[in-house]
């Protein structure tokens, strides 16, 4: 590897070279190699900025000058040169952690590269609360005090390249720890959440592009951000319904934990999704007899081979009693939340012959508004038990309670007839929308699917 030039400590011996002036045959001036007084680690550097970190208020806080001759070795685990989903940075780490460094320019560093930093004359501060590592503190437009960027050839040495990085695989809730901030990591067993599939990484329709955060959710439910870029080479690419495994840099903003992708190549989702806390489908029936007398008030409804899925909140399906008679409602009564979604999903029912489907439906302290309706049903005869989003779901005309109907009086479906395809078969979804405020109690009764007689 060519030697790139290093400027620690540059002294430059001779005289300067006037604008105008032709090629006099001088040799460059010698460079003065940087020795450290001490080297220390990427901790060490974090913790020099600990005390102003700990200031609750970040707009008293001010960067740490490092008047020192210490220097930083470690190794390049991301920088903008790979992927332009980084912009002006690069990521150092140790056998201590990792560190985000930020430039003035693209960093000319590259994934493998081995590196000393002359830390001296340097500032450690932060963004986000997320340490950052870089040249004299400027004042944006807002009075937000952040580092200006270094200049590479001054700051750093190569010692080597293409060296291996090596990612701590870990869970997502150990990546939301302070210990694994500025860290290469990968997570295995994830998927993207249901509300991000088929969407792009990023916005690429916006002048100027931007950027876009994800959640990345692991079978358990638990969840980390996946920011994007709108400039990363990856922006524009459509989140697949898969599950699989990710490597990045475990980064911070002002408490969310995120995620960042160095390298597109290293988003490998190639398996089926979980469905997290959601019980597989059954295999197909060939009929359905559900009135729900077997739960007791107030029981989740949770039957073989059935589905009961909170999409948006944490509400689901519920057996309730009432004047003799057990149904399963669902309400945004109490919940507190701006959007509420939940599905129940019958068993796979073969339709190699002609199946009718038939229910009862009412309600109770009607609270939508406008043309907002509770309750949407669906079939569907590609839904596999993993993704709402992707399967298609095609409404079945029935007949609905209504706001017009009197309270707690059931009203029939009617005969619906689902359709034939032979060798296939289909689930039934009763898809309930609401909040806090259209807070709608509706309910279900008596559901059937038999042979057409």
């Amino acid at each position: 590897m060519k030697r790139t030039k290093y400027l620690f400590g540059l002294i430059f011996i001779g005289a300067i070279v006037l604008a105008g002036c032709t090629d006099n045959n001088e040799t460059d001036p010698p460079a003065k190699d940087f020795i450290p007084d001490t080297i220390i680690t990427v901790q060490q550097v974090k913790d020099l900025y600990a005390g102003q970190l700990a200031i609750a208020d970040y707009t008293l806080r001010y960067p740490v000058e490092i008047t020192h001759g210490w220097a930083l070795k470690g190794i390049i685990t991301a920088s903008d040169k790979r992927d332009p989903n980084l912009y002006k940075e690069a990521y150092i780490q140790d056998a201590t952690g990792g560190l985000r460094m930020v430039f003035e320019s693209t960093s000319g560093l590259y994934i493998g590269d081995s590196v000393i930093v002359n830390l001296k004359g340097l500032y450690v501060g932060d963004y986000g609360d997320f340490w950052q590592l870089g040249s004299v503190p400027y004042y944006q437009s807002n009075g937000d005090i952040r580092v200006s960027g270094m200049i590479m050839d001054k700051q750093i040495l190569k010692t080597s390249i293409n060296n291996p990085t090596y990612p701590d695989t870990i869970t997502i809730v150990q990546a939301k720890s302070a210990a694994y901030l500025g860290k290469l990591v990968t997570l295995k067993n994830v998927q993207f959440t249901d509300d991000a599939v088929n969407h792009t990484y990023a916005d690429v329709v916006s002048d100027p592009p931007a950027s876009v955060n994800w959640d990345l959710m692991d079978c358990s439910k638990n969840k980390i951000i996946v920011r994007s870029s709108g400039y990363a080479s990856f922006a524009g690419d459509t989140i697949p319904d898969r599950n699989g495994m990710m490597t990045g840099i475990i980064t911070i903003f002002s408490g969310d934990y995120q995620f960042v992708i160095r390298d597109f190549k290293e988003v490998k989702l190639t398996h089926e999704r979980c469905t997290p806390g959601i019980p597989d489908l059954g295999d197909p029936v060939e009929t359905i007899s559900q009135n729900f007398q077997s739960f007791s008030n107030n029981a989740e409804i949770l039957i073989s081979g059935w589905q009961n899925i909170p999409q948006y909140g944490d509400r689901t399906w519920l057996a309730k009693y009432y004047s003799g008679n057990t149904y399963t409602q669902a309400t945004g009564y109490g919940s507190g939340l701006s959007t509420m979604v939940t599905w129940l999903i019958t068993q796979p029912v073969t339709i190699s012959v002609q199946k009718v489907l038939s229910f009862e439906t009412a309600q109770s302290y009607w609270a939508h508004t406008g043309t907002h309706f509770p309750l949407q049903v669906f079939y569907s005869t590609n839904y596999t038990g993993r993704n709402l989003v992707t399967a298609t779901w095609i409404p079945v005309i029935a007949t609905l309670a209504t706001k017009n109907d009197p309270a707690n009086q059931f009203i029939s479906s009617g005969n619906i007839n689902l359709p034939v395809e032979d060798g296939k078969s289909c689930v039934i979804a009763f898809k309930y929308t609401g909040s806090a405020t259209e807070s709608t109690s509706y309910r279900i009764d008596n559901i059937l699917i038999t042979t057409a007689k």
